[in-house]
């Protein structure tokens, strides 16, 4: 399982509840919100992480969600491209910190080719690419051409019927060991046939978008069987309240850039 060092996250913006989301579950506490990112921040730093904490940024009210610009492996960066209108920009405010990190290793998805980063799980050297409704297949096959230049493998994954999955990564998750979690409707495709799955019941399916930093998974709070499950297979959990990131369609995963150690 590859080694993270650091991470960037953002603090939510002041109009965060204004950003893209069904509303099933009712408009997001924005205080709250910033007092749960400050735990998920914790739980970061528990972890052996150096966090670097951007600014909130309220010309995008989906900002705090900063895995979607980018794509980051120990050998190359990959700079997204939205297909939502009101998240068209963010890209270009992350792209000055990940020129630090990364120097001339960055490449760009170019239009028509839409990627967001809640679409790509990493599994070794090897990127599952989500088909949804904000990664299409130019942006699919763009992305694969990149990784195979770099010397990784990819394969698409297609999401586009499971209305309630927004990215690849809202409904699966690598925990490392040879094993995912999913949900139900996931857990059958043919391109995890040979790893060990943890299925999610419907019911707690969003407890399937969670992160391995190094010793530890980082998993939703209040979701009990699930954790329980994880924990099972031999997984040690840091549980996180994720309440107001799930009003907004947002998952664990989302909410930071996670930085492996590079090798450029």
């Amino acid at each position: 399982m590859e080694l993270f060092e650091q991470a960037i996250v953002r603090t939510p913006s002041e109009n965060f509840a204004d950003g893209i989301t069904p509303g099933f579950l009712g408009r997001a506490d924005t205080a709250l919100a910033r007092e749960q990112h400050k735990a998920y921040i914790r739980a970061l730093e528990q972890c052996g992480l150096r966090v670097t904490v951007l600014a909130e940024d309220n010309d995008y009210p989906d900002s705090c969600f900063i895995e979607d610009p980018a794509i980051v492996t120990d050998r190359v960066a990959v700079i997204a491209g939205f297909q939502a209108p009101s998240r068209k920009g963010e890209e270009k405010k992350v792209l000055p910190l990940i020129e630090k990190l990364y120097g001339t290793k960055i490449e760009i998805i170019q239009s028509p080719g839409t990627v967001e980063g809640g679409d790509i799980c990493q599994v070794g050297t090897h990127f599952f690419i989500g088909l949804s409704r904000r990664t299409n297949d130019e942006g699919a096959r763009q992305l694969s051409e990149i990784l195979k230049k770099y010397g990784f493998t990819s394969s698409t994954i297609s999401i586009r019927d499971y209305k309630s999955v927004l990215h690849l990564k809202t409904g699966m998750s690598y925990l490392g060991d040879h094993t995912f979690i999913s949900i139900p409707q996931i857990a059958n495709d043919p391109e995890l046939k040979a790893f060990n799955r943890i299925v999610t019941t419907e019911e707690e399916g969003y407890a399937s978008n969670c992160i391995r930093i190094n010793d530890y998974v980082i998993i939703p709070q209040g979701f009990d069987r699930t954790i329980e499950q994880v924990e099972k297979a031999g997984f040690k959990t840091i549980p996180v309240p994720m309440s107001e990131f799930e009003k907004q369609d947002g998952g664990l995963s989302c909410l930071s850039l996670r930085i492996p150690k590079l090798n450029l």
